[in-house]
C-alpha cells in the first residue's frame, strides 16, 4: 500500500510539473506573440514610450530609455537608451531593450530604424548588440535563448552583423547544432544617423533569405535556412546589450553605453506599399 501510496504521489508531481511546464510555455508564447504591439507598428516616439507596454520593455532603471530630441533631425523625438555597467541584470543579462512581437515562419517581413551613436563613443573588444532577432526558445523542450539569428553589433570602431542558425539543445540532445557567422563588418558610423531596412522570410529550409541594406545600399543578401528549428520565428529587439558584462568582476574601460534611435517600423510584407 505505501509502495502504491509513493508511486500515485510521484506521478502526480510528474504530471502536475508538466501541466505547469505547459501552462508557463502558453504564457510565454502568448505574450510573444500578442502583447507586443501587433502588425504593422510604427513609431517615431513622438508620443513619447506610449506605444510600449510593460511587456515590451526590458530595462532596470530611470535613465535606461528615455525621449529625447533627435539630433541633427529638426523637430523630431528619439528614444535614447543607456547601459552603465552597474545595472542590475535584466532578463539574465545587461541591457536596456525595448522588443516587439514575435513571428512566423514562411511569412515575409519588413523592418526599418535609424540609429544615432555618439560621437564620444569608446572603442571596446567587447560587443555591443544594438539591435537583434532574438529567438523564441521552445521552453518545453528544454531550450534556451541562443545567440541571435541576425545582431547588428559594435565591436572596437567597427559594425558587424552577425547571424546563427540550426538545431537548437534541449532535454535530449544537449548539444544540439548551431552555426554562428560574421557576414559584414565596416567602419561605425559616429555622430550622425544611419538608417536600417531588413527584409526576411525566416526558414530553417532553402526559403528563407535575408536582406539587410545601410543608408539605401544593399549590404547582405543571403539565401537560405536562417533560424533555429523553435516553434514560433524571432522577434525583434533595439536598444544597448552587452552580454559580456554579465560575467566581468570589474568595470571596463567603457563603462557606459548609450545609442539613439527613431522611425521604428515592423511591417509584414504584405503591409508594405
Amino acid at each position: 500500500m505505501l509502495k502504491t501510496q509513493s508511486f500515485k504521489i510521484v506521478l502526480a508531481i510528474v504530471a502536475l510539473a508538466a501541466l505547469s511546464g505547459f501552462v508557463a510555455e502558453l504564457g510565454f508564447l502568448s505574450v510573444s506573440l500578442f502583447a507586443m504591439g501587433g502588425w504593422p507598428f510604427i513609431d517615431d516616439f513622438s508620443d513619447g514610450f506610449a506605444a510600449w507596454n510593460v511587456f515590451m520593455r526590458q530595462t532596470c532603471c530611470g535613465h535606461s530609455a528615455t525621449v529625447v530630441d533627435a539630433p541633427l533631425l529638426a523637430g523630431k523625438k528619439a528614444a535614447s537608451f543607456e547601459l552603465r555597467f552597474e545595472d542590475e541584470t535584466i532578463k539574465g543579462s545587461k541591457r536596456s531593450e525595448f522588443r516587439l512581437s514575435a513571428t512566423r515562419f514562411g511569412v515575409e517581413y519588413d523592418y526599418r530604424f535609424k540609429i544615432f551613436v555618439p560621437q564620444d563613443w569608446v572603442p571596446d573588444e567587447s560587443a555591443t548588440l544594438l539591435m537583434q532577432m532574438h529567438n523564441v526558445p521552445d521552453l518545453w523542450k528544454g531550450e534556451s535563448g541562443l545567440a541571435p539569428p541576425i545582431d547588428l553589433e559594435i565591436v572596437q570602431d567597427a559594425w558587424v552583423v552577425r547571424v546563427a542558425k540550426g538545431k537548437t539543445p534541449n532535454w535530449v540532445d544537449r548539444v544540439g547544432e548551431v552555426e554562428e557567422k560574421t557576414i559584414w563588418r565596416a567602419p561605425v558610423d559616429l555622430g550622425k544617423w544611419t538608417e536600417w531596412r531588413i527584409r526576411l522570410r525566416w526558414s530553417t529550409d532553402e526559403d528563407g533569405y535575408v536582406e539587410i541594406e545601410k543608408d539605401g545600399a544593399k549590404i547582405v543578401d543571403r539565401k537560405g535556412a536562417n533560424s533555429y528549428d523553435n516553434l514560433l520565428a524571432p522577434y525583434m529587439k533595439f536598444g544597448v546589450y552587452v552580454p559580456a558584462w554579465k560575467k566581468m568582476a570589474s568595470p571596463p574601460r567603457a563603462a557606459r553605453r548609450s545609442a539613439l534611435f527613431t522611425d521604428i517600423a515592423a511591417r509584414r510584407s504584405s503591409d508594405v506599399e
